[in-house]
């Protein structure tokens, strides 16, 4: 191979023309990197997923990518998250297999690292997949979950002075899903809806996202709380309606407040050969206790039945030390698949 350039790639207007092609070329190179790291091509995205993902004006994001005879052979991203309050960034760098140990990942890493340091952060961060491969391990600090020693993305966040900080357990359920919906708790009633949230929810949904930045296991992570208000949420359907997939929310509302009290999401493909995914599911500390993680995540995979049917599978991802809501997946059928770790290394 030629020397291989490191350069910045812009977020495209559109995905037609020039730009636009050359984004998918490195969704192409995403996906496959993906697929060597998890042995399928399950976490596949199209172009129209990761810009809308990309794109999301509270969570800037500047992409590089490696290119070398002519070809995309890895990227990089530099990541703030809403809330930030300037002390972090997070860095990802990834090389396709066949391309590493030639220096091509530490350009990237180091093109995206220069950006926080210059930005005066004083930590930055890197998710990671994981095999299941066995061997010597690193553990979690939190005291849950851990991942191979030898596993490339291990290895190479090792190498680049991070610790890991948190293991994230990827979860597969076969479906149909055969779990019965069970009866909600006295005081408590289902809504649900696909697509976009409803008017009147807007203020509910944006108080249940930004729990989510507080409310859930973060391990030795750097997370600040997130700002969310209805716009936001507005945002956030604007860019999934871009997708082109199938978006399905089931909320627990509790009847004597009229308030969302939990809540959480599938997304499908419309191509039913490709599995769906559960994102966010979230139960407000003060309603725990009544099984409504139970109730909500039943009940959507029942609306996914009826809406979007014939999904191979769902995929979901959980704080390993989150033994509550990996229990509600145990008892619905999720078997773990894989593994993703948060890693963080101090710039001070």
């Amino acid at each position: 191979m030629t020397d291989v350039t490191i350069e910045e790639m812009p977020l495209p207007a559109s995905l037609d023309g020039p730009e636009g092609a050359a984004f998918a070329e490195m969704v192409a190179v995403r996906n496959e990197i993906e697929a060597a790291a998890v042995g399928n091509y399950d976490l596949a995205e199209t172009p129209a997923v990761i810009l809308a993902q990309n794109s999301n004006p509270y969570e800037p994001l500047r992409l590089f990518v490696a290119r070398g005879d002519g070809r995309i052979v890895g990227r990089s991203l530099h990541e703030l998250q809403s809330g930030d309050d300037l002390r972090s960034a997070w860095v990802t760098a990834e090389v396709l297999p066949e391309f590493r140990r030639r220096g091509i990942g530490t350009q990237l890493f180091e093109r995206a690292l220069e950006i926080a340091v210059a930005d005066g952060r004083s930590i930055v961060q890197s998710f990671a997949m994981h095999s299941m491969m066995g061997g010597d391990r690193i553990d979690s600090p939190t005291g849950f979950g851990s991942v191979p020693r030898d596993d490339p993305g291990a290895r190479f966040l090792a190498a680049k002075g991070f610790e890991l900080a948190q293991v994230d357990r990827m979860s597969r359920l076969p479906l149909p899903s055969g779990r019965e919906v069970p009866d909600a708790p006295p005081g408590y009633e289902l809504e649900q809806w696909v697509g976009a949230t409803p008017e009147r929810r807007l203020g509910d949904i944006a108080a249940l996202q930004q729990r989510m930045s507080t409310d859930v296991p973060l391990g030795e992570t750097d997370h600040q709380p997130e700002l969310w208000d209805e716009e936001r949420v507005r945002d956030l359907d604007r860019r999934r309606l871009s997708e082109g997939r199938h978006w399905m929310i089931t909320a627990a509302r509790h009847v004597a407040s009229d308030s969302l009290v939990a809540f959480t999401e599938l997304v499908t493909a419309h191509d039913t050969s490709r599995p769906a995914f559960n994102n966010s599911t979230l139960v407000l500390h003060e309603h725990r206790g009544r099984r409504l993680g139970m109730l909500v995540k039943a009940a959507n995979l029942r609306l996914l039945k009826e809406s979007a049917p014939g999904h191979p599978s769902v995929y979901t991802w959980n704080a390993e030390e989150n033994r509550h809501m990996l229990d509600v997946n145990e008892a619905i059928g999720f078997v773990p698949v894989g593994y993703e770790g948060s890693w963080k290394r101090s710039l001070a």
